[in-house]
């Protein structure tokens, strides 16, 4: 499988069995950090689009110290989050769910050669004949870091190791749906839409309020072009979010579609802004200005 440039993968990170699965990211520019956990599949997965409200909220002492640990990394202390953990190294060697805290801490910090190094040795621990942990817990371990490295192998654009790590990561753990969800956007990217929309179904399944999977399944149906599909799906996400700079262009290009061009020149002028999008968004807006002059002015007074 050929790959390119990619923006939007999630990354995960592994807790003890009492504890949520916990996420860092290798993310966009654009902020997508969702404000509710309905609205995010991946919430006992994933800090990756945890706001700042929903981090602090699980910020307690009543937590074990890995999940404190990446709270304080996911919040961008990593001097803070990283020393948690490393006072704690000595008793925790042979623990998996240790070294990949760890390796998540500084791979936030963008630190790859350190996060490679604990995520290997988090490895390592999952082989061991540790009586502490289980078989089930450490095929999960092993998942979850798999789906790190797969994550860590994208920044390097290895994509090919990037591809075969989310795939065994997912054969270890068919559950666990990050790596699924990492695969779709995968298959997105270079145009394999029935294979996208395969997996992006089962998840629906699991959450059908996603943010991020509702514009995922618009826009394969856009590409399919299916408009009454796509507009279907980015109608279904809250409304707080259809001004997000990835989502913008898609909803307004379906409202244009349907000649809602009030409301789509209205949607694109409070877009938020990313880089990535601006050239795309500014070219959708171009066309829905256009379209407005060119009607006679009693439609386009009727539309406001």
């Amino acid at each position: 499988m050929s790959m390119k440039n990619i923006t939007k993968i999630k990354n995960a990170s592994l807790l003890i069995l009492v504890t949520a699965m916990l996420a860092s990211c290798a993310g966009p520019s654009f902020n997508n950090q969702i404000q509710k956990d309905q609205y995010d599949l991946l919430a006992e997965e994933s800090f990756m689009r945890y706001n700042s409200n929903r981090l602090a909220a699980m910020d307690s002492p009543k937590r074990d110290f890995i999940s404190l640990s990446l709270i304080s990394c996911h919040q961008d202390k990593i001097t803070k989050g990283a020393g948690i953990l490393e006072e704690k190294m000595q008793q925790n060697k042979a623990n998996p769910f240790y070294w990949n805290a760890l390796g998540t801490c500084y791979s936030l910090s963008k630190d790859y050669t350190k996060a490679i190094f604990y995520y290997e040795l988090g490895l390592e621990a999952t082989r061991a004949g540790n009586k502490d942990f289980n078989d089930n817990q450490k095929k999960l371990a092993e998942a979850v870091i798999s789906n790190n490295l797969g994550l860590i192998h994208l920044m390097f654009k290895r994509y090919n190791e990037a591809y075969d790590s989310f795939k065994k990561s997912n054969s270890i753990v068919p559950s666990y749906f990050t790596p699924d969800f990492n695969m779709a956007q995968l298959y997105i990217e270079f145009n394999e839409n029935a294979k996208a929309l395969d997996i992006l179904k089962r998840l629906e399944a699991k959450n059908n309020e996603d943010i991020d999977l509702l514009y995922s399944l618009a826009l394969i149906h856009f590409r399919l072009n299916d408009m009454d599909k796509s507009y279907q799906y980015i109608s279904r996400i809250q409304r707080d979010y259809l001004n997000r700079a990835d989502i913008v262009g898609l909803y307004a290009y379906n409202l244009m579609k349907k000649n809602r061009l009030v409301e789509a020149k209205t949607i694109l002028e409070k877009r938020l802004y990313a880089p990535e999008y601006n050239k795309r968004n500014e070219m959708i807006l171009d066309e829905v200005n256009q379209k407005i002059k060119d009607m006679p002015e009693v439609t386009v007074a009727t539309k406001k």
